[in-house]
């Protein structure tokens, strides 16, 4: 194995760890302390904003690595020339869909603890399009996200292996 073929390894491995640290959150918050918390309404909110801190910062640490090892890994394999239109149309969805899940965790993360505990409840959207806005802005949508890109990265592989032949 050369060094740049280590390098590389070391990249996707950088990459791969910190999708999976990500959506892997992201589903235990949402399958597991989510409910928990939601069954027990007293010291959940000090619970809620101290789990939600810790994880904003795993997320942002996420969200440079997998931009910096996205770009490294994009132009890796789109340089050679052996990939064709299938590949650069699903990493196109991929980066789109990766996008999004940015642009939906920097929307929360915008939200601190201190402006959280003095927010009003603010009451339940009235129009359908408040509602389809509300329904994919949320944790649901960027796990689902997560999901889809992880599915995305291994056509991906797929396709640039079926390529190499």
């Amino acid at each position: 194995m050369s060094l740049s073929d280590a390098f590389f390894v070391v990249v996707r491995w950088l990459h791969l760890l910190s999708a999976a640290a990500w959506v892997g959150g992201g589903i235990f918050y949402l399958l597991v302390l989510r409910p928990t918390l939601r069954r027990s309404p007293e010291g959940s909110r000090l619970v809620n904003a101290a789990a939600a801190s810790e994880f904003r910062a795993l997320v942002e640490t996420c969200v440079y690595v997998l931009i910096a090892t996205g770009v490294i890994l994009t132009l890796h394999r789109l340089t050679p020339g052996v990939v064709g239109l299938p590949y650069v149309v699903t990493l196109g969805v991929k980066i789109a869909l990766s996008v999004w899940m940015f642009a939906l965790a920097w929307s929360r993360r915008k939200r601190t603890s201190i402006t959280e505990a003095f927010r009003e409840e603010a009451p339940p959207p009235t129009t359908r399009l408040r509602k389809t806005l509300r329904a994919v802005s949320g944790y649901n949508t960027i796990v689902i996200l997560g999901l889809a890109v992880f599915l995305l990265s291994d056509i991906l592989k797929t396709l640039y292996e079926l390529a190499l032949r």
